[in-house]
């Protein structure tokens, strides 16, 4: 009895497998898509199609379907008259805007990537440092789909890593709430590789300027409790010393009209070669530290407030506090108004000769 039950679930498992071949064998599955900006009216849509050779399944390759006009839906169905087989938008896991789109503004293409059942909520989107389409042209993988390699990398680098990232459900709740804006990593293409290079700041849906690598890990300590990342602190003899944060939280407070970010940071000594210290020396590198964290965090603040982006959603904060507040108030308090960053630090000697 057990034999036959086990033998008709192996024919099962076939007979499954075999049925997904011939799903795949019928139709185009595309896992990213580029946007680009031609003229006012015109955007260029590029797909990336994965094609897989018979009988050798880890070789896979990208061949891009790219098309001009005035809506993306409109594209896509006229990429599709260049196919044999149909397009399947369902497994679409990331979208990439090239960087004059971006600035000129995307609410078209996420409204149609919303308005679509097909599309994830979970989708990563991103900006491209340049042309999308030029980035999809280059080689920067051999093992992967480079659909597939986009989603992983940009998953480690925002979801699991020490940069700010938002996907499409993400970035939909900060473009249409009050007191917040949206931001998108930013990539690139440097020596062969795809890099996360930093943060794209956006007003409503345009794209108005951008933060490097460092200050987005900077950016993420103001927005979320951490337990990852590596930050350097500079002594007075010019030695540079690896900190890494092994638990941070973060809690906002307003107070007269002021907000305070009270952060706190408890971190560890993980590289300090040739540097013996003491319990002395381990207050002084806590203070150095301190100091420079918090000089570089209220150097962040302004430059938002300069542009007149919240993406830290402090008047989303204020709005939950004040009753009478409204987003036009909002706008000419939040570039001049009193952001104070409390820091406390705590250092542990672990890597520390004594």
């Amino acid at each position: 009895m057990k034999r036959t039950v086990c033998l008709l679930m192996t024919i099962c498992l076939f007979l499954t497998a075999c049925a997904k071949q011939q799903i795949l064998d019928r139709i185009n599955l595309f896992i990213v898509a580029s946007f680009d900006e031609v003229s006012k009216e015109q955007l260029e849509v590029t797909l990336a199609v994965p094609q897989f050779q018979a009988g050798k399944p880890e070789v896979v390759t990208d061949e891009l379907y790219s098309k001009i006009g005035h809506t993306s839906t409109g594209i896509r169905e006229s990429i599709g008259t260049q196919m044999d087989k149909p397009l399947q938008p369902g497994k679409l896991s990331v979208a990439l805007f090239g960087s004059a789109k971006a600035s000129s503004g995307i609410e078209k293409e996420l409204d149609v990537l919303l308005r679509n059942a097909y599309f994830s909520r979970r989708m990563f989107l991103a900006v491209v440092d340049g042309k999308a389409k030029d980035l999809l042209r280059e080689d920067f993988n051999k093992k992967d789909e480079k659909g597939m390699y986009l989603y992983h990398l940009l998953d480690a680098n925002t979801r699991k890593g020490t940069l700010p990232g938002q996907n499409l459900h993400e970035f939909e709740y900060a473009l249409v709430g009050q007191g917040l804006d949206p931001f998108l990593p930013i990539i690139q293409f440097h020596k062969d590789r795809i890099v996360v290079s930093g943060t794209a700041l956006f007003k409503e849906d345009k794209y108005v300027t951008a933060i490097d690598a460092n200050q987005s890990r900077l950016m993420k300590l103001l927005l979320e409790d951490m337990n990852q990342g590596i930050y350097e602190v500079k002594l007075d003899n010019g030695t540079f010393l690896a900190i890494e944060n092994v638990g941070s939280t973060v809690k906002y407070l307003m107070k007269n009209a002021a907000i305070t970010i009270r952060l706190t940071m408890n971190c560890k000594i993980r590289e300090a070669e040739g540097y013996s210290t003491s319990d002395e020396h381990l207050r002084y590198i806590s203070k150095r530290f301190k100091q420079q964290l918090l000089q570089s965090e209220t150097e962040l603040i302004k430059l938002f407030q300069k542009n007149a982006v919240d993406p830290l959603g402090l008047g989303d904060f204020a709005r939950s506090r004040n009753r009478h507040w409204t987003e036009e108030g909002w706008m000419r308090q939040y570039p001049v108004m009193n952001v104070n960053v409390a820091l406390k630090v705590n250092m542990m000697e672990s890597g520390i000769r004594q």
